[in-house]
């Protein structure tokens, strides 16, 4: 009898035992997420913390926005101990703590925008105009960094922390730039670059091929575009290809 009673107790604490062993459910979190007021883009990895441990984390799939609506999308899952039900849960962007936070409550589905402030910053002294463009970029970041590296979207390159970069072909270009090799702050469409006036062929410079360009339009080998009246009396005359041709040769320096 006495065999029987305690086995029944050995199998009661192993019951209870293994009720307290299930862990709490995940409380889920979804939103968008910015970085310097801009969107993250893919790649950027969020992380939940609860007293400085990580417990939870998600690769951004899509540029600003964590997690989803719909019933399959992938949630941010924070997953605490038995002891960390109303704690308080902190969130990192790429490293860099979210100015949000939250309590975790287990078994819960919230939506929680996120922003972050990177403390890197630039500026250009001229964001827009015919090529070749000079800009000159003045590092605006906070807390003393020590080193820079810029990416001016066109495949140039500098570890200056104030530098000159001159673009020669018309576009569009995004200027990154990473201080101390870990806060970036990237500006997409920050430089525009347009074609220089003369280049009536439309292949980024002034040259040769422009002179003979305007020359057919005088001879009627090709329509006649006002925008080759370089001498602005209302027509394209020989007048317009001899002023090309010295802006090419270096005789005048503006069209």
């Amino acid at each position: 009898m006495r065999v029987r009673r305690a086995a029944w107790f050995c199998i009661l604490l192993l019951l209870i035992g293994t009720a307290s062993a299930v862990p709490l459910l995940p409380a889920e979190f979804r939103g968008s997420v910015t970085i310097d007021e801009s969107s993250a883009p893919a790649g950027t990895v969020i992380t939940a913390r609860i007293d400085g441990r990580d417990c939870g984390s998600l690769t951004l799939e899509t540029a600003g926005v964590y997690g989803g609506d719909a019933t399959f999308d992938k949630r941010l899952l924070v997953c605490g101990r038995d002891d960390d039900a109303k704690k308080m849960i902190t969130f990192f962007v790429d490293g860099m703590r979210a100015a949000e936070t939250a309590v975790y409550d287990p078994g819960t589905s919230s939506r929680l925008d996120l922003a972050v402030t990177s403390g890197v910053g630039f500026t250009a002294d001229v964001t827009a105009g015919p090529a070749p463009l000079t800009v000159r970029f003045t590092d605006e970041s906070t807390g003393d960094p020590k080193s820079w590296s810029w990416m001016f979207g066109d495949g140039g390159t500098s570890a200056e922390q104030n530098p000159v970069h001159t673009y020669g072909v018309p576009g569009t270009y995004t200027v990154n730039l990473t201080v101390d090799n870990s806060a970036t702050l990237s500006r997409p469409g920050y430089i525009t670059v347009t074609a220089p006036k003369g280049d009536v062929t439309g292949d980024g410079k002034v040259d040769i091929s422009d002179v003979s360009k305007v020359a057919y339009m005088v001879v009627g080998k090709e329509p006649a575009d006002l925008a080759a009246d370089f001498n602005q009396n209302g027509k394209v005359d020989i007048g317009d290809a001899a002023k090309i041709a010295y802006y090419f040769v270096g005789k005048i320096e503006v069209l």
